[in-house]
Order: structure tokens, then C-alpha cells, then sequence
């Protein structure tokens, strides 16, 4: 009997990694087409001056499968990898995250009316104001109770990171689901001169997004 149980769970536990890998590579896939297709094409598909068919067939398709997401999905992934840049001390707290963190912020400090790049312009303010006073300072005063939270700080900088990263990782999935367990749409790279491919990835269909860039 107990021989029997244990066929059963080693069964299970099989199925849930079986679906995990499934899941983990259909992820993997949508993060690189997402990338390529908003940090090497600006989020659009290319003319035909402007790309080769291999290429345009390929954005044309991670295009179909970003427009069945939800608005607010694509709106995470363009804004996580289409380049921008804004001030260093946001880029280095944030990195890729920084354009998502600012609209999540923006969002917290609504103002009908204004444009968007006054609405940036004062978020940008400040979040340098909250990164500028965490910074370290001369120790302060014992606090009553060791358990106080931090300044606030410090924690609008911590909840907004964990805000942008939770919606990315939830825009990702939601790709993944739509795209399903089609192989990958990127288009291969060319071998070098010494025959070998362009680059080596975790999943060894898919190419990076530096390689792609010198292919259309």
C-alpha cells in the first residue's frame, strides 16, 4: 500500500515540474520576443524598406499576441524594455525598472489636464527627493520602539520597485499564456565566419536581442 503512495506522489510531482518547465520556457519565451520587438524595434513592425521578410514576419506575429493581452499588460512591457533615459541616481536605483517605477508613481499623483511630460517631470522630482533622503545621514536619536517603521521614504522606493517588478513578471505570464508553447518567432543568427552561431542563450531556439539587432 505504502509502495503504492509513493508511485503516486514521485507521479505528481513529476506532472507539476513537467508543467512548471512548460511554463517556465513559454515565460522565457515571451520575455526575449517582448524585448526584441520594443528595444530593437520601438514596439512596431517594420516596413519593408526597413527589415527583411524573416524579420518583419516575426514582429508582425509577437505584435498579434501583444495586442490580445491586456492594454495595461503591454503597457508594463513597453515601458520595462523600450530604452529612455532619465536621471542617474533613478537608473541606478531602478535600472530597467526605472520608466515603469516613474508611470507608477505618476500614477499615485494624478492631474487631470497636465501633459505627461510634466506629470514625469514632477514624479522624477520626487522620487530624487525620496532616493536623496535615504541616503546615509548622521545617526539620529535612539527610536522608542526598535519596531517603528522606516522613514517614508524609504518605503515608497521599496513598494514601487516591488510594484513594477510584480507587474512585469504578471505581464510576462500573461504573454506566455497567450503565446502558449509556440516555438520561438525570433529570427535565427546568422553563424560567424567561423561557422559557430551568433550566441548562446538559456533556451538554445531563442537568440539574444543583441544578435537580432543585426539582423534586419
Amino acid at each position: 500500500m505504502m509502495h503504492g503512495l509513493s508511485v503516486r506522489k514521485r507521479k505528481k510531482r513529476g506532472i507539476a515540474a513537467a508543467k512548471r518547465h512548460r511554463r517556465e520556457r513559454r515565460e522565457s519565451r515571451a520575455r526575449r520576443e517582448a524585448e526584441w520587438f520594443y528595444k530593437v524595434l520601438g514596439g512596431r513592425v517594420p516596413g519593408e524598406a526597413a527589415a527583411s521578410p524573416e524579420v518583419r514576419s516575426a514582429a508582425a506575429q509577437v505584435a498579434a499576441w501583444l495586442r490580445a493581452v491586456p492594454a495595461f499588460h503591454r503597457g508594463a512591457l513597453s515601458l520595462r524594455y523600450t530604452p529612455k533615459e532619465w536621471p542617474r541616481a533613478i537608473v541606478r536605483e531602478f535600472r530597467e525598472l526605472s520608466s515603469l517605477v516613474i508611470r507608477l508613481e505618476c500614477a499615485l499623483h494624478p492631474a487631470t489636464g497636465k501633459p505627461n511630460k510634466e506629470l514625469e517631470h514632477a514624479s522624477v522630482e520626487r522620487i530624487e527627493k525620496a532616493i536623496e533622503a535615504r541616503k546615509p545621514v548622521p545617526l539620529p536619536p535612539p527610536r522608542k520602539d526598535p519596531w517603528d517603521s522606516p522613514t517614508p521614504a524609504v518605503v515608497d522606493i521599496i513598494q514601487l520597485a516591488d510594484r513594477a517588478e510584480r507587474h512585469v513578471a504578471l505581464a510576462i505570464r500573461t504573454l506566455g499564456k497567450v503565446r502558449g508553447d509556440a516555438p520561438c518567432v525570433l529570427p535565427r543568427a546568422k553563424p560567424r565566419k567561423n561557422g559557430t552561431p551568433g550566441g548562446e542563450t538559456a533556451d538554445e531556439d531563442v537568440p539574444s536581442s543583441q544578435e537580432v539587432r543585426t539582423w534586419q
